[in-house]
């Protein structure tokens, strides 16, 4: 099942509520390819514009946070680096099940329900516990 957005999920940044848009249909676009896991080209290509994106989202949201003074920058930028090496870690795993002939796209069919729920809880934890500490900076800034 798809993730979908929901307001509850804005942070109140115009720029970075788009990323997270896209971030969740990227997510659902590797939950998608990962169903059907005969098709490797299609799981590498939605991996790594996954990974792209994300390392670029990251950056912009690290830029935004200078631009508005954000005081937990620091603590914001090695959760980022982690959420980086956890998703390495899972593209890793994925492509370790593919080359794996014993596993191969049956293998990480079975599997791929798991590989999605670490996605889902990768984007959706972080964008509701540590981005949400982010609203009260734009509500601030806007009142001003």
């Amino acid at each position: 099942m798809p993730i979908f957005w929901r307001p509850q999920m804005s942070i109140g940044h115009d720029e970075i509520d788009a990323d997270h848009r896209y971030l969740i249909l990227l997510i659902n676009t590797v939950e998608l390819v990962l169903r059907f896991p005969e098709n490797r080209p299609h799981i590498e290509m939605a991996l790594e514009e996954l990974r792209r994106y994300a390392a670029g989202h990251f950056e912009r949201e690290e830029r935004i946070q200078i631009a508005w003074g954000y005081i937990h920058l620091d603590q914001h930028k090695q959760e980022h680096r982690q959420l980086l090496r956890e998703l390495d870690g899972l593209v890793e795993r994925i492509r370790a099940l593919l080359d794996d002939p014993a596993v191969g796209a049956d293998g990480l069919r079975d599997q791929s329900q798991e590989l999605i729920n670490f996605l889902r809880h990768w984007l959706v934890d972080h964008v509701m516990k540590a981005d949400m500490r982010l609203v009260p900076l734009f509500r601030k800034q806007k009142t001003i």
